[in-house]
């Protein structure tokens, strides 16, 4: 996990955090949660389609993955004798595939993940708050199938954000963000060209939650400002990409004895390059409820579309975005198995888009997951 946390040359993101005054001798320390968990999923994925982030290109349709995964997940907070909290939030793991299907080899990728997160958080006034965060993420993956079996090129990332919320009127509370953000990605020798997506951004959004009973809406919109140095435009005057996302949204939620949550999200994106300009819709839906047996259910869907504005063969995305465009469905099942142990039973389908804009794949899959909770 070093080599996903070790970032050097970021230290502006992690600055926000110095302004913050030191530890109290007085703050007392609470562990919110610590979670191992272990699992195993079958998993199915078509479509044979092209993937800058891969050495070659195998001439299969479909494959199949057996994985294993093992996970942690820590998060803690120190709260201090003047109405404010240092918080931590560790997670990240590992996954092992054993692919079949492929006609060039059989592969055995390896994947690792981690986000750290380290934040400051006070209350101000009556009900309002601020806080300043840093995240740090890294991915890394070893011996990297072709299509159609598509995992993210590895990257390591950085976040330095601050939020601002305040209550007004009625049950309304409105917050405000502003996040810098930075991403290097990690080229193997045979696809220098993932260095493309090297990129930096400002976001800046607003929104309002507002509260009546049971439910919750809330509205948001921003504004994103990204700069890619390492793709050129070939205009002389402007040389390299520079892109505006705009993105709004609305989420309503009602808490009672179930959970119900319909949200919409929509994003345009304009840029000085032609080809990554885009409008994209997303519909989602969760349920949430207890069954009997000490059972509880999960349906999750997200139905996506997206329309470039200039088609290219050569809209090259970013890790995250491909997610965003996702049309999906799952649904899982979880069970207590004892007082520190509960198992989740999923199924899933996914359509996404690959690296390249555009190129879709598909995954079918079922996995089992049990997480440990032990006991300090």
């Amino acid at each position: 996990m070093n080599r996903l946390l070790g970032f050097r040359g970021w230290s502006l993101l992690v600055a926000p955090l110095a302004v913050v005054a030191p530890l109290p001798l007085a703050a007392q320390f609470t562990l919110r949660d610590f979670v191992v968990s272990a699992g195993a999923s079958a998993e199915g994925y078509q479509g044979n389609f092209p993937a800058i982030s891969v050495p070659i290109t195998d001439s299969t349709e479909v494959v199949s993955a057996f994985t294993g995964e093992l996970a942690l997940r820590t998060e803690a907070d120190v709260q201090t004798a003047t109405n404010g909290a240092f918080f931590f939030t560790f997670d990240g793991g590992v996954r092992q595939f054993a692919t079949t299907g492929f006609e060039q080899a059989d592969y055995s990728p390896r994947e690792w993940v981690g986000t750290l997160d380290l934040g400051y958080a006070r209350g101000i006034g009556t009900g309002g708050s601020i806080a300043v965060q840093t995240r740090l993420r890294g991915r890394e993956i070893q011996d990297r199938p072709p299509m159609p079996l598509y995992l993210q090129p590895g990257y390591r990332s950085g976040e330095a954000s601050i939020t601002a919320s305040f209550p007004g009127p009625g049950e309304v509370l409105y917050d405000f963000r502003v996040a810098a953000s930075k991403s290097d990605f990690l080229a193997p020798a045979f696809a220098p060209q993932i260095r493309l997506l090297d990129r930096e951004a400002l976001l800046v959004e607003a929104g309002a939650l507002i509260t009546s009973g049971p439910s919750t809406l809330r509205l948001f919109a921003g504004v994103e400002g990204s700069r890619y140095p390492q793709q050129n435009t070939f205009a002389p005057e402007d040389p390299f990409r520079r892109d505006r996302t705009y993105q709004g949204g609305v989420t309503w939620t009602r808490q009672t004895s179930s959970l119900l949550q319909l949200a919409l999200d929509v994003r345009a994106n304009r840029s000085n390059s032609l080809r990554p300009e885009y409008d994209a819709f997303t519909f989602s839906g969760l349920f949430a409820t207890s069954l009997p047996r000490d059972l509880s259910l999960s349906v999750y869907g997200a139905i996506s579309t997206k329309s470039y504005l200039h088609p290219s063969e050569f809209a090259r995305l970013l890790p995250g975005e491909e997610a965003d465009n996702a049309t999906l469905a799952y649904v899982a099942v979880s069970r207590a198995l004892s007082s520190r142990l509960d198992g989740t039973v999923r199924v899933g389908w996914t359509r996404a888009e690959t690296d390249v804009g555009d190129a879709y794949f598909e995954r079918f899959g079922g996995s089992f997951i049990v997480r440990f909770r032990p006991e300090f």
